[in-house]
């Protein structure tokens, strides 16, 4: 990490020296801080989740950017490296501690910080739970204020009586839950009601469709009002045009999140 500057030891939790011994933080000054594992350079951007009036935000949503020799690498391949090597929960722990630490650096009071869950790490979510309960502790945070995403896609593929055990896990330690991508190629609402989830995050291929379509459109304000029925707040994802924003506002929707409000980036 030529170009960056030492991180002083104290921000790093004792748990990710163990996992990572060698592991290197430092201060970027575009990306903040940043960290080295298994040959990748990692850091952390955020994407503001506001309120209807666009203005207020709710919170943000961490997303890695891991990079190989320079190059950009998605995180759906970083994440397979870490479980080829037999480290995916050290390294999902990494992540999520560089988020928090990012996060520190600028959080401002009664904003939320979403972190999206590896389906993977479900099972073993009892003693996941309790690590990262002390990283949360170790950085200022409690439970509240972290969101915990979970994938549509992974919520149905997991087995019912061991997600409902994860997520009731998650909830008697204080985290707050998230239905990430709801509605992507189809909505399973036996899985909705099992999870009971404080906010679903409606996929943005709905409100691309509802913005070009009125039967679309009709059923994106029908959805969302359902949603909402089931005491959850729904969040549009995917606003990237000032009419998409108005559908999804005229839907009634709780919050917004998308590239006309704010760009994923660097906190510094």
């Amino acid at each position: 990490m030529n170009d960056t500057f030492k991180l002083p030891a104290h921000p790093v939790p004792v748990e990710i020296r163990r996992d990572w011994p060698r592991a290197e933080f430092g201060i970027d000054p575009i990306q903040g801080a940043v960290t080295e594992a298994l040959g990748m350079r990692l850091a952390s951007a955020f994407q503001p989740i506001f309120a209807p009036d666009g203005v207020t935000v709710l919170g943000e949503e961490a997303l890695l950017r891991a990079s190989l020799r320079r190059k950009p690498l998605a995180p759906p391949a970083a994440f397979a490296a870490a479980r080829a090597s037999g480290l995916l929960v050290a390294f999902d722990r990494l992540c999520r501690t560089l988020h928090l630490i990012n996060f520190a650096a600028y959080a401002r009071p009664q904003r939320s910080l979403f972190l999206n869950v590896h389906p993977e790490l479900l099972p073993a979510v009892d003693a996941h739970g309790a690590y990262f309960e002390r990283i949360l502790d170790s950085q200022g945070f409690r439970p509240h204020d972290v969101v915990l995403e979970l994938l549509e896609s992974d919520a149905v593929a997991a087995e019912p009586e061991a997600l409902q055990r994860a997520v009731g896990n998650f909830r008697a330690r204080g985290y707050r839950i998230a239905l990430d991508d709801f509605g992507h190629a189809h909505a399973n609402f036996d899985r909705l009601w099992a999870v009971a989830p404080d906010y679903v995050k409606l996929d943005r291929q709905l409100l691309k469709l509802a913005a070009s379509d009125a039967t679309a459109r009709r059923g994106y304000r029908q959805l969302a009002s359902l949603l909402r029925d089931t005491g959850a707040l729904v969040l549009a994802e995917g606003v990237e045009t000032a009419a998409q924003r108005d559908l999804a506002l005229e839907a009634g929707v709780d919050g917004l999140q998308g590239y006309l409000l704010g760009e994923p980036g660097y906190r510094v």
